[in-house]
């Protein structure tokens, strides 16, 4: 399955001269900032401790608003790094007015742009929003022993089909996760019935 997973990606960096500029065309894409989800083009990393966030879009983004702020008046924490995989989510971050953090595209889940990205931004601690679960990026934080949490996860009954599916594939990936908070008693049963036991149930941050 892994294997698979890894030839699709590669399939995907293959195509994505033509992807990217069919995105740009239709005004999905930053012509700007697009090498940015190739781990090429970055915001200057300062010293100390970085804490990153990774959001799909813009409702998960404006689900840890509140957590960033709070994460900002920690002055151990020196800044903080918000990826997401969208343009729109990059928009509504502009209008935010963070003191010490900064914003950048998701890479792309190969092997290489991942660890270019890691060995760049070096962070500490690593929170993945709702249904974000990248293999690659994941099983290499692992390997690097930096911690991250999945907050305010969230599964469906069709997604968790599909992980059962795969579920030997789903629950090696999964317990890499330090810690697991899902939003709802759902979403909770699901990664216990995965074989997941590094649970708690906290609420949906979006409430």
């Amino acid at each position: 399955m892994r294997v698979i997973y890894n030839f699709l990606v590669y399939i995907v960096i293959l195509f994505s001269p033509l992807i990217i500029s069919y995105r740009i065309f239709k005004k999905k894409e930053n012509p700007k900032r697009f090498l940015e989800k190739f781990s090429l083009q970055k915001e200057k990393r300062k010293a100390g401790k970085l804490i990153w966030f990774h959001c799909s879009s813009v409702g998960e983004f404006l689900s840890v608003v509140p957590l960033i702020q709070e994460f900002e008046e920690i002055k151990k924490i020196k800044q903080i790094l918000v990826t997401t995989s969208t343009l729109s989510s990059s928009k509504i971050f502009e209008k935010f007015r963070f003191k010490k953090t900064l914003h950048q595209f998701y890479p792309l889940d190969n092997v290489h742009i991942v660890n270019n990205f890691l060995n760049y931004w070096k962070p500490s601690s690593v929170f993945f929003v709702e249904s974000e679960i990248w293999p690659t990026m994941i099983s290499q934080l692992k390997k690097k022993k930096i911690k991250v949490v999945l907050i305010n996860a969230r599964m469906s009954h069709k997604s968790f089909k599909r992980w059962f599916s795969f579920r030997y594939f789903g629950k090696n990936i999964l317990e890499k996760f330090d810690y697991i908070f899902p939003q709802n008693k759902e979403t909770f049963s699901y990664f216990k019935k995965l074989g997941i036991n590094k649970l708690k149930f906290l609420g949906n941050l979006k409430f």
